[in-house]
């Protein structure tokens, strides 16, 4: 899945800034969606403040790896989201890509994400390891929405 991302920016040529949001997108991707495919989020469902802390989450975890980098551009970070959403939920782009963009960006929710969503790519940053936010954010926040049989394994007590 990721190859394509890379063989895009071949066939594309894209700029630098955007093919580093390509790259930084392909780790969070990595690192996020066999949790949410785990947990069958039912994405097209969520209300707009549990969209808020989800997209929160992804931008979140992108910063620790941006700030690694020495990346200081806020477009990239704010690319790489918009990408990582993308390859979570293909199909519902629309929707989660204009939260990126949009009023959610000021809301508490996108807030308790991106804090989350820091502490885990903080975490990834310096040790290498998955964190467990993303867990405990579908097992208490999103449990209407998702399978969370298939996730409370993973949560800590």
């Amino acid at each position: 899945m990721f190859q394509r991302l890379y063989q895009v920016h071949e066939v594309a040529q894209d700029t630098q800034e955007v093919a580093t949001a390509r790259k930084i997108a392909a780790i969070v991707a990595a690192l996020t969606i066999p949790t949410i495919a785990r947990s069958e989020l039912a994405y097209r469902t969520l209300p707009v403040d549990l969209e808020a802390k989800l997209v929160g989450y992804l931008q979140g975890f992108c910063v620790p790896i941006c700030a690694a980098w020495q990346i200081d551009d806020s477009d990239v970070q704010l690319a790489a989201t918009g990408l990582v959403i993308k390859l979570i939920f293909p199909d519902s782009q629309a929707s989660l890509s204009y939260s990126v963009e949009g009023a959610l960006l000021g809301s508490e929710a996108f807030s308790k994400g991106v804090e989350a969503g820091h502490s885990d790519g903080e975490l990834y940053r310096t040790t290498g390891r998955k964190g467990t936010a993303l867990l405990q954010i579908l097992a208490s926040d999103f449990r209407g929405f998702c399978d969370y049989s298939k996730v409370a394994a993973g949560v800590p007590a």
